[in-house]
């Protein structure tokens, strides 16, 4: 199979390293401004990563994006300040499972989960596509077939890419590689460490149009089911009351039409 040329893929990691969320937390905002007669009723932490059009730092290193803006009404609505915090995702999920964050947005539900986490009602769904090289000839079946025959693929720490990706999992861990960022495990496809890659749909295509990599990495036939996506809280610092309150927030939004109308908005 053809090699990617070299200085591209070094240019590349050059990119990606200048980019990498840092270690530490990242920058926090808090954006809901409260009139000195109506106080705050809380401060929401929330944390996301950098995962376009979702959630990432736009202009300015403010935060931006689908899960942003659904964050940002919601503590209006709750009359909340809203604080925001970058990091990675696995780094997320460890400071909401300490109590350190209350929110974490585009969350899938998994029993490992449920064990420090409650989670809202679903507001929107993702769907994991499996991205290969243009110049690759992978024709499986299914993920499984593509495993059997020696094929490795790209993942992203901490995301839950559902039941079928678990056992595979499960049955083959040598046959996936982890990457703190979705650019990562891009880098590692171009330089054939890895066969191809999942990732959402919407996620992908931002990557790839802004890095000008869509000539070289395609979308494969492989998707998996589309899935519900909902809003985890820390079951350290957020109660079910709480939980019920951001429930009714969303149904809120889902009827007067507005939660249709931000997801259009990213979808267009």
């Amino acid at each position: 199979m053809r090699s990617f040329p070299l200085l591209l893929v070094m240019l590349l990691s050059l990119l990606l390293l200048a980019c990498k969320p840092a270690a530490n937390s990242g920058p926090a905002a808090e954006v809901t401004p409260v009139a000195a007669e109506n106080p705050p009723a809380c401060v929401l932490r929330a944390g996301f990563d950098a995962w376009e059009p979702y959630h990432y730092l736009g202009q300015g290193q403010q935060p931006q994006g689908l899960d942003i803006e659904i964050l940002q009404t919601l503590a209006a609505e709750l009359n909340c300040e809203l604080s925001l915090e970058q990091d990675t995702w696995a780094a997320l999920l460890r400071k909401l499972q300490s109590g350190e964050l209350d929110i974490l947005p585009g969350a899938s539900i998994s029993s490992e989960r449920e064990r420090y986490a409650w989670f809202s009602r679903p507001y929107r769904q993702e769907q994991f596509v499996l991205y290969q090289r243009q110049d690759a000839q992978l024709n499986f079946p299914n993920l499984a077939a593509m495993l059997s025959a020696g094929h490795k693929i790209g993942l992203v720490s901490g995301y839950f890419y559902g039941t079928e990706v678990d056992e595979l999992l499960g049955q083959m861990p040598e046959s996936f590689v982890s990457a703190q960022l979705s650019e990562l495990n891009m880098a590692r496809l171009l330089d054939e460490e890895i066969s191809a890659l999942l990732e959402d749909s919407m996620v992908a295509t931002a990557i790839l149009r802004r890095k000008g990599l869509d000539r070289y990495i395609s979308a494969s036939s492989l998707r998996l089911p589309e899935s519900e996506v909902y809003l985890m809280l820390s079951k350290g610092s957020v109660g079910e009351q709480q939980l019920q309150q951001i429930n009714a927030v969303l149904d809120k939004l889902q009827q007067d039409g507005r939660l249709a109308k931000m997801i259009a908005k990213y979808q267009s």
